[in-house]
């Protein structure tokens, strides 16, 4: 399979993946909600926050070790590519030791620590103890998927994430016509996603390049790597502060209880930021590779068409979920929330700087960080001030707006500066034509058909006013993005698909 069909086949499974995804913790919420109560469901989600700060101990290795694996297969070099492999294998092996460590360490002052009673501390504990033994094979498991990644065999592995998502749905099903309690829910669930671990070993053994699973230390090669991966890192921080803070700002400067109207919002939007970053790490190995051969057409196919594409995925979505936001708002929450609305289409909007998906991946295979880096910590200090001091006036909408104005840092940032004087972009074409153009396309329509389906109020239920309007947005929309936004090179691609048939001829990404 050509490299141009596996990003598309990778971007496909990574989106269907990540609908599954969002669509799961979508429901799943009001449905553990009820099953387990308030209190135990918010245990789950506590258990579960601890562990996402501990992420952080990737250290940047997740997108590094994508970038060297690529640039090391493209040179054949597979002594390079054996020696960094058994050397994440030590890193990972150290961090998810080090990381049950912490969480040990957490659940034996868990009682203390958040306040809990000693049923609740006990439920907690097992939680930890569950996540301790699954945090090792976590890390490991992620060194595969970097692997595979790298190798482009991205859809076969999304894959398996689908079969993992699906078995959580399984469980999840279980858990309510069985009454499982949530000590047994936690446990199936969490160890459910490392049913994928002996697939993913059988398929790189299958590749013939008869890697070793013995962990030993390659400074030469470690050494090689790390500055990138300290440099990821880095700006990492600043963006993951720019997220996970956000709540916890709302909860001191508005209380606690406006931290549920967060909760809501966050359950629509991260339907389509998970849409939007399935693109980066699809895209990355290819981009690293075309680096590492100075293939400019390549770089310059993923920075204008990738864009465009992109741009026309997300946009489709974005301003499709705008034109039913609120009867979808009203049928997730009821009408008493519909005060809700003007932040959740703000919120909405702000996803649209995903469009710069392929371009992040161009980025990340660049060796200039460090303005990344500071922009970053910038952006995001800004943006979270921007939050403190505007949540007690707007409580929701602060932190909104403060997300908000981090996204528009950040894209002047890149198109005013990175994009032109270090990627040597033209940064007017990638904005106006890749971005814009589309964009604005897609948002007229959507626009137009706001006006005209208002003829729907008669219609009671909002469901059915939510799918008679995603039908004919549908109808409406695609013949006019396959028509008037794509060229003939893309049409062909795009008829060729939806018709499943195998165009040899076909000049893409």
């Amino acid at each position: 399979m050509s490299s141009s069909k596996k990003i598309f086949s990778g971007i496909v499974w990574s989106s269907l993946g990540n609908i599954i995804s969002a669509l799961y913790g979508f429901f799943s919420v009001p449905i553990l909600l009820f099953h387990f109560g308030k209190q135990q469901y918010g245990l789950i989600g506590l258990a579960l926050s601890v562990n996402v700060y501990l992420k952080l101990m990737d250290m940047g290795f997740s997108s590094g070790n994508v970038k060297f694996f690529s640039q090391f297969l493209v040179k054949n070099d597979f002594v390079k590519l054996n020696k960094l492999f058994q050397s994440s294998l030590v890193f990972y092996g150290v961090v998810g030791i080090i990381n049950g460590i912490i969480l040990a360490i957490i659940s034996y002052f868990a009682k203390s620590i958040f306040s809990l009673s000693d049923a609740d501390a006990n439920i907690l504990q097992h939680m930890f103890y569950v996540l301790i033994i699954s945090a090792f094979f976590g890390w490991i498991s992620s060194l595969l998927d970097q692997f595979l990644r790298a190798n482009e065999i991205i859809g076969w592995e999304q894959r398996l994430m689908i079969f993992s998502r699906l078995l959580q749905v399984l469980i999840l099903f279980l858990t309510i016509k069985y009454n499982f309690n949530v000590k047994l829910f936690f446990m199936l669930t969490t160890f459910s996603s490392l049913i994928i671990i002996p697939f993913s070993v059988l398929k790189i053994n299958s590749l013939g390049y008869k890697i070793s699973y013995l962990p030993r230390y390659y400074n030469d090669v470690f050494k090689q790597i790390l500055p990138y991966c300290l440099s990821i890192f880095s700006f990492g921080i600043f963006q993951f502060s720019a997220v996970y803070l956000r709540p916890i700002i709302l909860s001191l400067r508005a209380g606690v209880a406006f931290v549920a109207d967060y909760r809501i919002l966050e359950g629509f939007a991260s339907v389509i930021l998970l849409l939007g970053s399935s693109f980066t790490a699809v895209i990355l190995p290819s981009a690293s590779k075309a680096k590492a051969l100075g293939d400019t057409d390549k770089i310059n196919k993923i920075a204008y068409d990738g864009t465009k594409y992109i741009t026309i995925f997300l946009s489709f979505f974005v301003f499709g979920f705008i034109l039913i936001s609120s009867d979808l708002l009203t049928l997730y929450v009821g009408k008493g929330y519909s005060y809700l609305l003007i932040w959740l289409v703000i919120w909405i909007l702000t996803l649209l700087a995903a469009h710069t998906s392929a371009l992040s991946s161009l980025v990340l295979s660049e060796a200039k960080l460090r303005p990344i880096v500071i922009m970053s910590a910038f952006s995001s200090i800004l943006s979270l001030g921007i939050a403190w001091f505007l949540t007690p006036i707007y409580k929701v909408g602060g932190v909104v707006f403060g997300y908000l104005f981090y996204n528009i840092f950040q894209m002047l940032f890149y198109y005013t500066y990175y994009y032109s004087k270090v990627m040597k972009l033209n940064s007017s074409r990638i904005f106006l034509k890749s971005f814009l153009f589309p964009s604005s396309f897609i948002a007229a329509v959507t626009v137009l058909l706001f006006y005209t389906l208002p003829m729907l109020n008669h219609v009671s239920k909002a469901y059915l006013r939510i799918g008679i309007s995603c039908l004919v947005y549908g109808v409406v929309l695609i013949p006019s993005v396959i028509f008037l936004l794509l060229n003939k090179n893309d049409r062909d691609f795009v008829i060729g698909v939806l018709k499943f048939k195998k165009r040899n001829s076909i000049n893409s990404l």
